[in-house]
């Protein structure tokens, strides 16, 4: 890597002109025509659909697995208001049904640990995106859902 002299806003300016940078990204809506990995997507006020090939989505919008770790800082009560119990005397008499109980468990102290949690919220058809485009246009990323209708509302 090549050291550049300088304040840092002049490294940064230096750093910028060498490597160039895109002033041509506009920010636009479109929607999610078909899911990945068959993605199509149609830009607003564009005649032609983008594929795959032409979409970058970033993880959060694609199914994906991240580690995390839990820690309860109190202890773990599950309380039951109102349902039903269904019981049995021995294993072979017939089910009796009580009405109306109201129970509180206490689990007492939740145990920490590190689990992993899976995101399956994919992009779906009909989903409303804001869309980046860069390259002159000729690519895009998805910044995130924006909800709404296919007509904007």
């Amino acid at each position: 890597m090549e050291l550049i002299d300088g304040s840092k806003v002049l490294q940064l300016k230096d750093m910028v002109r060498k490597i160039g940078h895109n002033v041509e990204v506009d920010i636009e809506y479109a929607t999610i025509l078909a899911s990945p990995p068959a993605l199509r997507v149609q830009v607003d006020n564009m005649k032609i659909e983008l594929d795959a090939d032409d979409v970058i989505i970033p993880e959060h919008l694609r199914e994906h697995t991240r580690k995390i770790s839990v820690k309860a800082v109190e202890p773990t009560t599950l309380e039951l208001n109102r349902y039903t119990r269904v019981t049995k005397e021995t294993e072979s008499s017939a089910p009796v049904t009580s009405k109306a109980f109201s129970d509180v468990f206490n689990f007492g102290g939740f145990t920490s640990g590190e689990f992993e949690i899976t995101f399956h919220d994919t992009l779906k058809a009909g989903d409303r995106v804001a869309v980046a485009s860069f390259g002159a246009g000729q690519r895009y990323i998805v910044l995130g859902r924006i909800g709404g209708a296919v007509d904007g509302a």
